[in-house]
């Protein structure tokens, strides 16, 4: 190849449409730059307003599985009182998005979204997450030890079957689950719970197992009602075909059992209403 014909890979490209192509696409491109980080902001405070609705969610599902179970509600409609809660806690949800997305109170730090205290309000915003959290916590653990209760209590009252291990199951599960998120919480807001400190997160390594609770933290609960729950883990299996379909034998049973009313249910067949 000739040094002319190499020296020319150099040259300016006289095609203008090109230039004004790319003139086009800068000024096109610029304002959206802003724009960007505006819409990272919104989705991460709506990120974290979801994190926060899902506590007094599941409080509210433990509290309705306690009446459920007791025969207070039934478990195909809910009455006023519970939906005017989960109605409430959906308009704060949706308040907390757009307080949020207004004030632009969320940045992204490492390892996850954080507030940004620079802002007006933001502190208190991360103090009511923090208190809103960790009562329904509370609560949540709470309900779960009385669900516990009602099903050591009703085993007493029609037989003497003495296997403990639904009881056993759901407080194991439940004591995890809280002490899991409980000291993901403590760590992830140090800035408000100085106690805490001595966990440094400047290092790179506490950032990524921190990350990497973050991440786990969906999947403990699901794992652990598989693990705890022997009817919901027989029906997963069912559904994924590793094994065989029962018979109806037992459902016509148990509503046969219910109608009359006459004979106690076997434990057995408490257990699998009971879910446990």
């Amino acid at each position: 190849m000739s040094s002319n014909a190499s020296s020319s890979l150099f040259e300016t490209n006289d095609d203008f449409a090109m230039v004004e192509y790319g003139i086009a696409y800068f000024v096109i491109a610029a304002p959206l730059f802003p724009l960007f980080f505006v819409i990272m902001k919104i989705i991460g405070c709506t990120m974290n307003s979801l994190w926060i609705c899902d506590f007094p969610v599941m409080t509210l599902l433990a509290v309705c599985r306690i009446l459920i179970f007791s025969n207070v509600i039934g478990s195909k409609k809910f009455p006023l009182s519970i939906k005017v809660i989960l109605t409430t806690i959906i308009s704060w949800t949706l308040f907390l998005i757009i307080v949020g997305s207004i004030t632009q109170n969320i940045y992204l730090p490492t390892p996850g979204w954080d507030y940004d205290f620079s802002v007006d309000n933001a502190e208190t915003f991360a103090t009511l997450e923090i208190i809103i959290s960790f009562v329904c916590l509370l609560l949540s653990y709470i309900a779960y030890i009385f669900m516990a209760y009602l099903i050591y209590a009703k085993k007493n009252l029609i037989s003497c079957h003495q296997s403990r291990k639904n009881e056993i199951g759901i407080l194991f599960q439940s004591t995890f689950v809280t002490l899991y998120i409980t000291g993901m919480i403590f760590v992830w807001h140090q800035d408000l719970l100085s106690f805490v400190s001595f966990v440094n997160m400047e290092i790179q390594r506490n950032q990524a197992i921190l990350n990497c609770c973050l991440i786990l933290h969906c999947y403990v609960n699901p794992v652990l009602t598989l693990v705890c729950n022997k009817t919901i883990r027989e029906d997963c299996l069912k559904f994924l075909g590793f094994r065989k379909r029962g018979s109806v034998a037992s459902a016509v049973l148990r509503e046969f059992l219910a109608s009359s009313g006459a004979f106690p249910a076997p434990s057995w067949l408490l257990a699998e209403e009971s879910g446990y």
